[in-house]
């Protein structure tokens, strides 16, 4: 790896070669150690694309923030001048939180992302985990809850005293800002990345309150993710449980409405009604699997069921393969619905 410092993308504030060696950047925030859910073998991400690069430094939800490689570039050739501005940026935070930044040549680059589309910047960090939690409070009259963290109970009786001691505290949540019950999404097994991204991107803009995932067969917040997001994920909380049905049922036994997202259910409530159940009670909305929708167990543990209405008309469905939406789009239409 070339440690020498050039102009990179003709930057007229700081250099690179501004920023040098610093130590890496470790947040306040403490995560949990990795586990099969994040599959990291590698203990690093190489969090790829100039938003979710900018995100992550700005946001700091990784625990350590370590390298920024930056594509060195012939001062022949130019620059959109949005993306100058955004490198530039991202070297200022970087020398402001001191995180060595290196420039490198796009085969580097490359060679970190597996040829993934990386608009010339790659940060070296620790991966993002999510929380994981056990169940949802009733929300105070004032609109506010609390989320009770997870205690794991296996391992040797010093370790779960000490996990029991070190997660003792619960997650307090505000009251949505505008006069609305609370409103999750919870998703139970959403496997590719694309999707999970797109969920996630539209969750962030629509102002979903919380968003869980099942820690079981579900993709990790991989830098894919980060990237389809657009930097969504370096932004918010995100949440996870190993048992979603328990989570699911305890949550409801605290006046949470869990509304699965299925179209072959019966009875199964239209926008409009949904749109009108989010208003009286918080809700959590569970999507299920690209392929398989929602497990038999998940939806033993919703309450009511939403679909979302074909325009074709039903006896055409079987003379073509578009008879329902993909998870991410739906997800999409329903948080609108609900939100907007």
């Amino acid at each position: 790896m070339s440690s020498r410092i050039v102009k990179t993308f003709q930057l007229t504030a700081r250099s690179i070669s501004s920023v040098g060696y610093r130590k890496p950047h470790s947040s306040n925030i403490r995560s949990k150690p990795a586990s099969s859910y994040e599959a990291a073998s590698n203990p690093w991400d190489h969090v790829y694309g100039v938003s979710s690069v900018l995100s992550a430094l700005r946001a700091k939800k990784r625990q350590t923030l370590d390298t920024v490689y930056i594509q060195e570039t012939d001062e022949k050739k130019t620059t959109q001048k949005k993306d100058a501005s955004l490198i530039s940026d991202i070297l200022s935070l970087a020398k402001a939180n001191n995180i060595h930044a290196v420039a490198v040549d796009k085969g580097r680059l490359n060679n970190l992302t597996d040829n993934k589309p990386h608009q010339g910047v790659v940060l070296k960090a620790s991966p993002r985990n999510p929380i994981e939690i056990s169940v949802l409070s009733a929300p105070t009259a004032s609109g506010c809850y609390e989320a009770l963290p997870r205690i794991n109970k296996r391992g040797s009786e010093q370790d779960r005293e000490k996990n029991s001691s070190n997660t003792a505290t619960s997650i307090q949540f505000k009251a949505p800002a505008s006069s609305r019950q609370p409103f999750w999404i919870a998703l139970d097994e959403v496997q590719d990345p694309q999707n999970l991204g797109s969920i996630m991107r539209t969750a962030y803009f629509l102002g979903v309150d919380g968003v869980l995932l099942c820690s079981k067969n579900s993709a990790p917040l991989s830098p894919a993710v980060s990237k389809v997001s657009s930097g969504a994920i370096e932004m918010m909380d995100i949440y996870s449980t190993p048992n979603l049905v328990k989570l699911l049922k305890e949550s409801h036994a605290n006046g949470w409405e869990i509304i699965g997202a299925a179209g072959d259910a019966s009875p199964c409530m239209n926008l409009s009604r949904f749109k009108e159940s989010t208003s009286q009670k918080p809700v959590i909305l569970v999507l299920g699997n690209e392929g398989t929708g929602l497990r038999t167990n998940v939806k033993n543990g919703c309450n009511a069921f939403v679909s979302i209405p074909s325009a074709i008309h039903a006896d055409a469905l079987f003379n073509g393969s578009v008879d329902s939406l993909n998870v991410g789009v739906a997800a999409g239409v329903l948080i609108s619905t609900a939100l907007c």
